[in-house]
């Protein structure tokens, strides 16, 4: 019986474990995604330096883009706030669309839950961390004095003065 449950154990651990896909299809949907051929591609400028942006590719790949001008008081000077949006699929098939905006501040992603699928994770620490003896103790007030009868104010004692 514990044979048994050590093998179910063992087999609903490597169960859990993500796979990796497998390199023929991760090689054949790279290939397809170099000779992917854009299906629909749309750009509109406006006078006042504003643009919208948007294509679509055969093998699932999305984007829209809108684009505000903010001009600034001198010449030359101003800012964009770019708002968009990339849908594209993983290699595992698993649908990833990414909300954005960029402007003065930088850029950031608007829904980051749909990030940490896309970023790698570290793999889990084998080993505990260290104790370290006392740690949380508390210090003690006022800290002990040493020797206290070495040293005066101005100068070290003499021999003769410990005595």
């Amino acid at each position: 019986m514990r044979c048994l449950t050590c093998f179910l154990l063992a087999w609903a651990a490597a169960a859990a474990v993500p796979r990796r896909p497998d390199p023929e299809i991760l090689h054949r949907r790279r290939a397809e995604a170099a000779n992917a051929q854009i299906l629909q591609q749309q750009t509109v400028k406006t006078e006042d330096g504003s643009y919208s942006l948007s294509f679509r590719t055969d093998n699932g790949i999305v984007q829209k883009e809108t684009g505000t001008s903010f001009p600034g008081t001198l010449p030359e000077s101003g800012t964009y706030v770019k708002e968009g949006v990339i849908e594209y699929v993983l290699d595992d098939g698993t649908p990833i669309t990414l909300l954005y905006v960029a402007d003065e501040n930088g850029f950031e992603i608007l829904n980051p839950d749909a990030l940490q699928q896309v970023l790698p994770t570290p793999p889990p620490t084998e080993y505990p961390l260290p104790k370290v003896p006392g740690a949380g103790m508390p210090v003690p007030e006022p800290l002990p004095q040493f020797n206290v009868g070495l040293f005066r104010v101005g100068g070290t004692v003499s021999p003769q003065e410990r005595l």
